[in-house]
């Protein structure tokens, strides 16, 4: 395998794991505003329940927005359920991706003294999530190359990671 390839797989992986950590910290962010203004807000009608949440497995980074359920149980406890708010796809025919949340959608969670700062957090989240795709899909072709190439010169390697 030429180490130039190694070198750009490895270019590539760093890059997603910046994003990783910027969207980490957009995240956190987030939260304490959310604490913090939840703090101060008497009612539950008027708290904000969105969660935002950043994952890494391999390739592929997910950035996902939440809402924030409170149960109690019989004993009196209280425990927090976490409910997947889904991208919806606005293209009829359903080809396109979608790499920005509805804010209808978030703004359902949301009262409106968090609004500005949900919009803040969804439209870097959509930047960071497109460069995580198409990052991923260079290391998808990178492998596929790196393949093609092994074949070439007679050599094998372990078949293609989903990305």
């Amino acid at each position: 395998m030429d180490e130039r390839l190694g070198q750009v797989r490895t270019i590539l992986k760093n890059y997603i794991g910046d994003l990783f950590d910027q969207a980490s910290n957009t995240a956190v962010r987030f939260e304490l505003f959310t604490v913090e203004g939840n703090s101060l807000r008497k009612g539950w009608d008027d708290q904000n329940t969105l969660k935002y949440r950043v994952r890494h497995e391999k390739n592929t980074l997910m950035l996902e927005w939440y809402q924030r359920v409170w149960k109690r149980d019989a004993k009196g406890n209280r425990t927090t359920e976490h409910h997947y708010i889904r991208k919806r796809n606005k293209n009829k025919r359903g080809t396109d991706l979608v790499y920005s949340y509805d804010m209808g959608d978030l703004f359902k969670f949301a009262p409106e003294w968090s609004r500005e700062r949900v919009v803040e957090a969804e439209t870097e989240a959509a930047s960071l999530r497109r460069q995580a795709h198409y990052c991923s899909s260079m290391l998808v072709i990178l492998g596929r190359m790196e393949r093609y190439l092994a074949d070439c010169a007679g050599e094998s390697l372990p078949e293609e990671d989903a990305a």
